[in-house]
């Protein structure tokens, strides 16, 4: 935060310094130009700018776009309006006014409103504060996420395009604040960062509609994504489903998910995946992929038996649907034995013994708990101490624990932790392997599938590869997912057809009179 306070002052500075002559041109005191907010406030008079842009100007990421229009208007609104002068007032972030403060020869139009509708193009006067509408709502309301890996099939798919609810759980506000407009952590095509880092706000949520629950599909930053070096919200997105909330205790036997003691069921539209063989005395592997089956790898013929086998990621519904076509075929699902414990690496938290399918008992924190610190547990809470809450940890050769320089053997959990599990058990990088998502890394839940499409083969259509049964779907819910896509444009015509006889009604009107 205080570099946010530094980066402020500095600007209001730079700012004071190559405008106050221009503010006492247009007929107002220099030292107006130095005054934070109010400032802002006597410079939209000066370029003829309704006042709340005073509230875009100072929302984190929108204000980027913002200042760039108010400098270029600055710069137009004192005589300098050559393509060279807007582009070099973006270039320079508006230290260009300085020259002309100094060096130039400014003169202030007061009609500057009148002359810049003539001056704009409406295509990117349109363009501009589209970007701005989007980047605010992209910011606090709905962000468009796609989905790019398998990890949630069975309930979503790779190529299913997704609005995330951000309000449901509470709007994190935006903590990067200089950024690029509608991106995420890179620029398109270019590849490179679209951030400035070292500017960030505190943590900071809206008011929640919900909280999260067990079974909530959850939109999150990625824990383990650069953490010391990325800032929290550009971290990596990802979408997989809550299995335990804070205070909960996970345990998984032979994959099956218990919580607090209870065995846990899925509703239609969650219907966990596991690694399975099919074993046919014919080929049906292009059966299988039409169906919409994942292979983890080729199927291969076996010539001493004639079988084709495969090995896929399916659903135990999915399988009773492939019996059901195929009398006699042979079907295992397969489990990582506990044998296996001691082979697997990267399983959270280390040393325990775990696998994928025999995990746990683990505890979720809350916020408020106060835990003991042992060499039995300290892999489970390490990063949680000194990365997600931000302390210094030095663990000691004698066993004890020193935290913020002081000796201590507990420690206090400063906020809720969750367990993220994919509906595709067998191939899904989640909380089993790299452990807890924090409270503050939660951005949402993903409201509707507005899009979906298939992977391209390369000899596809692409109006083939839509899955139109998922168009306009919603995730949540219970029953099959289904699509309104049929709702909504019927809706859209009867709200144009209704739009449509409006006017005509008014036309009839205006000419009667």
């Amino acid at each position: 935060m205080s570099n946010i306070i530094i980066l402020f002052i500095t600007m209001q500075v730079l700012h004071a310094i190559c405008t106050w002559k221009l503010y006492r041109l247009a007929g107002y005191k220099a030292w107006a130009a130095a005054v934070p907010f109010y400032s802002v406030w006597i410079l939209l008079k000066i370029i003829n700018r309704p006042w709340w842009w005073i509230i875009l100007l100072y929302t984190p990421i929108a204000g980027c776009v913002m200042a760039l229009v108010i400098w270029t208007d600055t710069t137009r609104a004192f005589g300098y309006r050559s393509p060279i002068w807007v582009i070099l007032s973006i270039v320079t972030l508006g230290l260009s006014l300085g020259y002309i403060s100094y060096m130039g020869k400014p003169v202030y139009d007061k009609e500057y409103k009148s002359h810049r509708q003539k001056l704009d193009s409406s295509v990117i006067g349109a363009l501009t504060f589209a970007v701005v509408a989007a980047s605010i709502i992209k910011a606090f309301t709905y962000e468009a996420f796609t989905i790019p890996t398998s990890s949630m099939e069975g309930t979503m798919l790779v190529g299913d395009f997704l609005f995330v609810n951000k309000m449901k759980y509470g709007t994190r506000i935006p903590m990067t604040v200089i950024s690029a407009p509608l991106v995420h952590d890179s620029l398109p095509i270019m590849g490179m960062r679209s951030y400035v880092k070292g500017f960030s706000l505190p943590y900071m949520r809206t008011p929640a509609l919900n909280k999260v629950k067990r079974g909530d599909i959850v939109v999150f930053n990625y824990p383990a994504d650069n953490p010391l070096e990325k800032p929290l919200d550009k971290r990596a997105n990802y979408v997989k489903r809550c299995i335990a909330i804070p205070g909960d205790t996970i345990y998984i036997k032979n994959g099956r998910v218990t919580i607090n003691g209870e065995k846990q069921s899925w509703d239609e539209r969650a219907r966990p995946q596991w690694a399975h063989m099919i074993k046919y005395n014919k080929s049906i592997s292009r059966e299988l992929a039409d169906m919409g089956i994942e292979f983890a790898f080729t199927p291969r013929y076996d010539s001493s038996t004639g079988e084709e086998i495969s090995y896929v990621y399916t659903s135990e519904h999915m399988i009773e649907k492939i019996k059901a076509l195929y009398p006699g075929v042979f079907t295992h699902r397969l489990i990582i034995s506990t044998s296996e414990k001691s082979t697997l690496e990267g399983i959270f938290p280390e040393g325990r013994g775990y696998n994928a399918d025999f995990y746990g008992p683990l505890y979720i924190p809350k916020k408020g708990d106060v835990v003991t610190l042992t060499s039995e547990n300290i892999s489970q809470y390490r990063d949680i101490i000194s990365i997600y809450e931000g302390n210094t940890l030095t663990e000691n050769a004698d066993g004890t624990y020193t935290i913020n320089g002081e000796n201590t053997s507990s420690y206090t959990i400063k906020q809720n932790y969750y367990f993220m599990m994919g509906d595709n058990r067998h191939n899904s990088l989640d909380s089993r392997y790299w452990g807890y998502v924090p409270e503050d890394h939660i951005v949402g839940t993903p409201a509707m599938i507005w899009m979906s499409l298939a992977a391209d083969d390369g000899h596809t259509p692409f109006f083939k590869r839509i899955r139109w049964e998922r168009v306009m779907s919603f995730p949540s819910g219970e029953g099959e997912m289904k699509s309104y896509l049929v709702h909504v444009l019927i809706g859209a015509a009867v709200l144009y057809g209704a739009s449509t006889l409006y006017s005509r009604y008014k036309k009839k009107r205006v000419a009667k009179k």
